[in-house]
């Protein structure tokens, strides 16, 4: 159930998923990520939970900023210069790499995936050999290159996924574990920055560092730029069009007929034109590839009443709720994977949209705000008065392996908003597992049923993102 600030699955809503899902090829091979209409409600969560509304009206003053822009900035400066955080600005970048700095960075990739030492199958449930893991070593091999090369810098110009490793083919866990491809980082989206290391041998792939993640990607999805002025420049325009909405078409021309692509709630481009400038249409600069794959500019356009944004959004509870809820029942895809989101990709594209930069990874993205901090060990008595501390929609909750976004308190239980792939319950013959696979709903005693207990029990992290004391809950 895709929408904006309501839960009505509009017919334009339904063309606009019909349109990513194929503009992915997914939809002609049956392989669209499963939506429904009418998604079964978590346990001890009524309708009116699934609305922002309910939320926003428990706080006392939902408009009020929790972090100005200015806050936000030197937020991310701070967070820019923490290493643990894996965050990057792309001009901040050096020019000159030497061989052996990209031989470490290979390596540690190798090292914290752990390469062949593990049993991986593939796509065809087998066993992936030395056969393959060799050829993948010999493509990635950096002996041709010279002692000091230049980084290159680029533009994403067609959304695509970043691997680990130059590879296409699947490394999962268990043969028929085909939802969770260990290869699989990220979906890097158009007009995203980055900086080119090296290229595989076979030259079908890149080596790049993005803005929150490191890995491997095909060529013919960036354009190099001549300079790297070019890419900083997009990168820094102070205009810009900030997406709003869970999916939002870009069109190729004016007359909006000729989709270019879709893009997602978070992504911003260079503004040129809105309505206002009596324009019938927003204008924004997209990325293009011509002549070799060379980086050149063209004009992308949004119908004027799109769910988009001139600027980031101001950092409110009331707009958190609204942002968190547009993405209501996105199916889950880890790493991106098939036009899903995972726990940390929504929370990520959530923040985006205000401007604030958050890691790709739930554990990183528990590491940003201030405490409580860590609460592993607490007893569940303590862990309750904490979140009954917290600050409603500006609040992330992590347990190993996931992260939610908390939205407050109701009849005496706690509840987040999360993207998660499902739950272990009990059954009579041993536990049995609730596939969820969507963006939901429910409350922290999700769970409770399975041997590792519910999200409470599990709850290891609290972090407020906002000054507790700028918003306070009725």
């Amino acid at each position: 159930m895709f929408f904006r600030q309501s839960s009505v699955f509009t017919k334009r809503t339904a063309a606009v998923i019909f349109l990513y899902f194929t503009s992915l090829g997914l939809i002609s091979i049956g392989l669209a990520p499963e939506f429904v209409l009418a998604s079964p409600r978590l346990p001890n969560v009524i309708r009116e939970m699934e609305t922002p509304g309910f939320w926003i009206k428990k706080i006392e003053n939902p408009t009020k900023l929790l972090l100005t822009s200015e806050k936000i900035q030197r937020m991310n400066e701070e967070n820019l210069k923490r290493q643990d955080l894996r965050l990057c600005r792309i001009k901040d970048l050096k020019e000159s790499w030497a061989k052996g700095e990209i031989v470490s960075l290979l390596r540690e990739d190798w090292k914290d995936f752990g390469g062949a030492e593990a049993v991986r199958y593939g796509k065809d449930g087998h066993p992936l050999g030395n056969i393959f893991w060799d050829k993948l070593r010999n493509n990635m091999s950096p002996d041709s290159m010279d002692e000091s090369s230049r980084m290159l810098f680029a533009l994403i110009i067609r959304q695509t996924d970043i691997r680990i490793f130059p590879t296409d083919e699947p490394s999962i866990a268990a043969p028929k574990s085909f939802e969770f491809d260990l290869l699989q980082q990220s979906s890097i989206r158009t007009g995203s920055p980055i900086g080119v290391y090296r290229f595989s041998r076979d030259k079908k792939w890149a080596y790049v560092q993005t803005q929150f993640i490191r890995g491997w990607i095909h060529t013919d999805t960036l354009a190099v730029a001549e300079k790297k002025a070019e890419v900083v420049d997009y990168e820094d325009a102070a205009d810009r069009l900030v997406v709003t909405g869970n999916l939002v078409p870009v069109f190729a021309d004016p007359s909006l007929r000729q989709r270019a692509f879709m893009a997602q709630m978070g992504n911003s481009f260079p503004l040129l034109a809105t309505p206002k400038d009596g324009q019938a249409f927003y204008v924004i600069s997209i990325p293009s590839g011509e002549e070799g794959r060379r980086l050149s500019f063209r004009n992308g356009y949004l119908r004027p009443d799109e769910d988009v944004h001139q600027g980031f959004l101001p950092y409110h509870q009331e707009n958190i709720a609204h942002q968190a809820f547009k993405m209501l029942n996105h199916p889950y895809g880890w790493g991106d994977r098939r036009g899903g989101r995972d726990c940390s990709s929504f929370i990520m594209d959530l923040f985006n949209t205000f401007g604030i930069l958050m890691p790709r990874n739930s554990k990183e993205q528990a590491w940003v705000g201030t405490g409580p901090g860590s609460i592993f060990g607490k007893s569940v008595k303590e862990k309750e008065r904490l979140l009954g501390q917290s600050v409603p929609l500006a609040t992330t909750l992590r347990l190993p392996g996931h992260i939610m976004l908390y939205l407050g308190r109701d009849g005496g239980r706690d509840y987040v908003i999360h993207n998660t792939w499902g739950v272990q319950k009990a059954g009579r013959a041993g536990p049995s597992f609730q596939k969820i696979g969507r963006v939901a709903v429910s409350d922290l005693s999700l769970g409770e049923e399975g041997p590792s207990g519910s999200l409470l029990d599990r709850l290891s992290d609290i972090r407020v993102i906002g000054s507790t004391d700028e918003a306070q809950d009725k």
